[in-house]
């Protein structure tokens, strides 16, 4: 594709700004994608393993259905004229409720931007939960805004959105119709389907632009549209959307070089590209292209030396140079070290798709990692758009708000939260595979009949877990359980039988199950130091298997201590998830990010 303006389809900004007037007419896709989609079409990418279906998982207690359960309340108390109110405005109806402020407001930074976010987590909640009262709210929204979005002349809520977020806030249209849909079971939402694209494909640019770090133009990210394009075309089975998909892959900037084992992700923008990444993961699923899903295992290696301790990356919202010690010195310049709720969207999204297609358990560790320190660590919403946003890791570190209300990341946050039943089990034909440890209940439907497994345990509090069989189906099947790779000295057992655990491996037990049956798992998780960089190997946070702990109500100075992580560390008496050590004649206390609500912390430590 030609930057300048032309792509191989013959198409041109000219062409695409005399097609703004035909926006309105429905049935005229103003582009043909012919040349780009013309190669014969290859065998669909093969997975590994398979998530299961919303509502084959169930959460049952713990610390991540208490959030869990907290952000389903949360989102079905939005006000659903509230949310609709700019829409109702851009369409000139009457629009009750009072105005969102913040980003989302018809004067804000991108006014409307969250609404297909919201539909689509209430249907991934509904669908998870069975809770009808989530679908009833998916469909009176997408009526709603299906109104006001047919009536409008401007599909989006305010200028700046049209012009410099088109494809962008499309994208969060098109995912909150694709769950009604298919989560929901609102017809309207597949009819409105082909109606937005077309509306706001003029506005888009012709071709996929990339967006070099946080502030450099151009700013919009055509490349994060593929990955529900193609679902647009599954549920359409209209071809012209994979085409459109296909078109705005950003192949030559970012999945061509990643392929060829190519490091290019310094300055880039961080979440906007790893959320591009699930785009080339749907690439792969459709195309069967291997490039796409060998660029996303290389993406994954040259990630790992970005990550903080919790996970995140990306300090102000940019990937960095390695080896230069720019994680160590973000932590004085910034306060902005993980945009939180969005990043760890996208990096959750990305390990479930390497565990599809590879069923790896490398990729579960980092899943693990991710989601207790950074989605679960975040901040609860307020009442009128006060929503997390950055992580700080620097010595006096907060949860704040945003800045401005309802900011994106209070779209990815119900999106994310409502995807954690995903992250517990996958499963192939013959073999269940246990990825995370939390309370929860799977079933599995299968050819030799229904499989119930029961989850019982307070992991990561303790360090025990117990899997029942409630329902064995025929009994011949697998089980395979991740064991991370920290935990050394593992032990399994089955029925009270002893059965290898290897660190960094996967436990297969094979056998032919009854009901009744048990695995006892025991995962120790040993207390150690995780350097920043590899220029800092004595900046040092304290890891307590997945979970990064944090120094709370750090005085001044601290981080000028020296701090002897971890055997300067003591358990606190009737604390399981607390530790002390005295510093220069001061207490310090050690808790769970997680743990942390509007304390001061400090992450990173000297520890020589």
């Amino acid at each position: 594709m030609d930057m300048n303006g032309s792509d191989s389809a013959g198409f041109s900004r000219r062409g695409m700004l005399h097609c703004a007037a035909c926006a309105g007419a429905a049935g005229t896709l103003p582009i043909a994608f012919a040349a780009q989609a013309g190669a014969a079409p290859m065998l669909p990418g093969k997975e590994a393993v398979h998530e299961f279906a919303y509502g084959a998982v169930r959460l049952t207690g713990g610390r991540i259905k208490r959030q869990y359960d907290q952000v389903h309340a949360h989102y079905m108390a939005l006000d659903n004229d509230r949310v609709l109110k700019v829409f109702r405005e851009n369409a000139g109806l009457p629009a009750p409720g009072p105005d969102m402020g913040g980003w989302y407001d018809k004067d804000g930074f991108v006014p409307g931007l969250t609404l297909g976010q919201y539909i689509s987590g209430l249907a991934r909640i509904g669908a998870a939960t069975g809770d009808k009262a989530a679908h009833a709210k998916v469909a009176a929204l997408v009526d709603g805004f299906g109104k006001a979005f047919v009536k409008a002349s401007n599909p989006y809520a305010g200028p700046k959105a049209q012009a410099q977020w088109a494809a962008y806030v499309m994208d969060k249209y098109v995912v909150g119709m694709i769950d009604a849909y298919r989560l929901s079971g609102v017809e309207q939402a597949k009819t409105l389907l082909p109606i937005i694209i077309e509306k706001c494909r003029p506005y888009i640019s012709p071709v996929s632009r990339d967006r070099i770090g946080k502030v450099n133009p151009p700013y919009d990210e055509t490349y994060v549209l593929p990955e529900n394009l193609f679902h647009v075309a599954d549920i359409t089975g209209d071809d012209k959307y994979r085409q459109m998909a296909v078109h705005y892959l950003l192949n030559k900037e970012w999945f061509d070089p990643l392929a060829a084992g190519q490091d290019v992700l310094p300055e880039k923008h961080a979440y906007s590209h790893t959320i591009a990444l699930s785009s080339g993961a749907q690439a792969y699923l459709h195309l069967g292209d291997p490039k796409y899903r060998t660029a996303l295992e290389n993406a994954w290696k040259f990630m790992e030396p970005q990550r903080f301790a919790s996970g995140g990356w990306g300090p102000e919202e940019q990937f960095v140079h390695l080896h230069q010690g720019k994680l160590a010195a973000s932590l004085q310049s910034s306060k902005a070290h993980f945009e939180t709720p969005c990043g760890a969207f996208a990096d959750l999204k990305l390990a479930r798709y390497l565990i599809r297609f590879t069923g790896e358990p490398v990729y579960g560790d980092g899943l693990e990692r991710t989601l207790y320190n950074t989605m679960l660590a975040a901040r609860t919403p307020d009442s009128d758009g006060g929503y997390p946003y950055y992580s700080d890791y620097g010595s006096q570190g907060e949860k704040r708000y945003y800045h401005q209300k309802w900011p994106c990341c209070s779209g990815t946050l119900v999106q994310g939260v409502a995807d954690y039943v995903l992250n517990l089990y996958f499963h192939d034909d013959d073999a269940l595979l246990v990825n995370m440890y939390a309370p929860s209940e799977v079933t599995w439907d299968r050819p030799g009949g229904p499989v119930e497994v029961v989850q019982e345990t307070d992991y990561p509090a303790a360090d025990t877990v117990r899997l029942t069989v409630r329902k064995p189906g025929n009994g011949r099947f697998a089980m395979k359980l991740r064991i991370p790779a920290w935990s050394k000295g593992a032990s399994l057992s089955v029925n009270g039988k002893s059965h290898p655990a290897t660190p960094g491996r996967l436990a297969v037990v094979d056998r032919v199950w009854k009901a009744g049956d048990t695995i006892a798992l025991n995962l120790p998780q040993p207390l150690r130091g995780l350097a920043i960089d590899d220029r800092n190997p004595n900046l040092q946070a304290l890891m307590r298997g997945a979970v990064m702990y944090v120094g709370i109500n750090p005085w001044d100075g601290i981080e000028k201590q020296v701090v002897a992580l971890p055997r300067a560390l003591q358990p606190m008496p009737g604390q399981p998830e607390a530790y002390r050590t005295h510093v220069a004649g001061r207490d310090l206390v050690f808790v769970p990010y997680h743990a942390v609500d509007t304390e001061r912390t400090a992450t990173y430590f000297k520890t020589a």
